[in-house]
């Protein structure tokens, strides 16, 4: 369940580090630049839906956990410099979790109920970080081109609560300003430094560092489809596929995790509105697997990880009551 956690973060968080995006032209012979642009004082509303089904099979027994996530949350451009990159904050206004951990144990929380679990030991782990987080202000620092440079406010805001808390630590990639980014750059494309025609590809290396949990290396490869509709907005389209290998390295009260795990049927859709400029709707599934060994009481046990994950965002004209 814990070295998984880095994954689940995507799921609730991903949904406020969604930013502003360009005007595009139209495309040509030459093709088209699809570049950032940000406006200074603009703020745009965002809702944001993930699905995560895990199963680890221990000496032929399944461990089944389930989690859907809902979050709505609001962007600001702070401030836009010569060159186009900006800073802007990021702030998560709702969240919402279901799961069930482990094939045992449910637990929901609701950042507008007042009834919460904190008496649990996943209870006591995981409120008062959901509770930190579906009110926490992110900034971002971005160039032009969608390039994350910096991210600040997440370690800021968790780390006082993950102090002796590795199950928290496990669900918040290490509670790292750098998990929070990752997860910012892989739902974001960044765009080609040249004009792209209809099927044309370009690429981004990945090489994260997730502290107490592992390293992630690999490649997200864009491909630009071409102009299309989203009901009556006019769009254009970008695909994305993820190639990954995560290697981990994970210490947790006496017990070892190692191994690697490698990403598959990793596929992302983009619609960026070239009028309004900026990403209106984003869906992503991706599968996660291998086959790990856990250390401990001086014993060896292979456990094998699978999981698939599904994300959803889109613009929302006003935040629900």
């Amino acid at each position: 369940m814990l070295v998984s956690g880095q994954f689940r973060l995507s799921v609730f968080v991903a949904g406020c580090l969604w930013l502003l995006a360009a005007p595009l032209p139209a495309d040509d012979a030459e093709g088209v630049k699809l570049v950032y642009k940000f406006n200074k004082g603009e703020k745009t509303l965002f809702r944001t839906g993930g699905e995560l089904k895990q199963v680890q099979t221990i000496n032929n027994q399944k461990i089944e956990t389930t989690m859907n996530t809902t979050s709505f949350g609001s962007r600001l451009v702070d401030t836009v410099d010569e060159t186009g990159a900006a800073r802007i904050k990021v702030k998560t206004e709702r969240m919402t979790i279901k799961s069930s951990i482990a094939g045992q144990t449910d637990y929901e929380f609701d950042s507008k109920s007042t009834e919460r679990d904190k008496s649990s030991a996943i209870g006591a782990a995981l409120t008062p970080l959901y509770e930190r987080l579906s009110g926490v202000e992110l900034e971002l620092s971005i160039a032009a081109n969608g390039e994350i440079k910096d991210l600040k406010g997440y370690a800021e805001a968790l780390g006082d609560l993950l102090k002796d808390n590795p199950i928290g630590a496990g669900f918040t990639g290490g509670g790292s300003n750098d998990a929070a980014k990752t997860n910012a750059q892989e739902l974001f494309p960044v765009m080609s430094d040249k004009p792209v025609k209809p099927g044309d590809t370009w690429g981004r290396p990945v090489d994260i560092d997730l502290k107490g949990i592992g390293k992630i290396k690999g490649k997200v490869t864009y491909k630009y489809v071409g102009p299309d509709k989203l009901g009556e907005r006019a769009t254009a389209k970008i695909t994305a596929i993820t190639d990954l290998s995560i290697e981990i390295n994970l210490d947790v009260t006496g017990a070892k995790a190692t191994g690697t795990l490698t990403s598959s049927n990793s596929e992302a859709t983009v619609q960026f509105d070239p009028a309004a400029g900026r990403v209106v709707s984003y869906k992503s599934t991706q599968t996660i697997g291998g086959q790990l060994s856990i250390d401990v009481n001086n014993m060896t046990i292979p456990l094998q990880s699978d999981q698939t994950q599904a994300t959803t965002y889109e613009l929302l004209d006003k935040l629900p009551e």
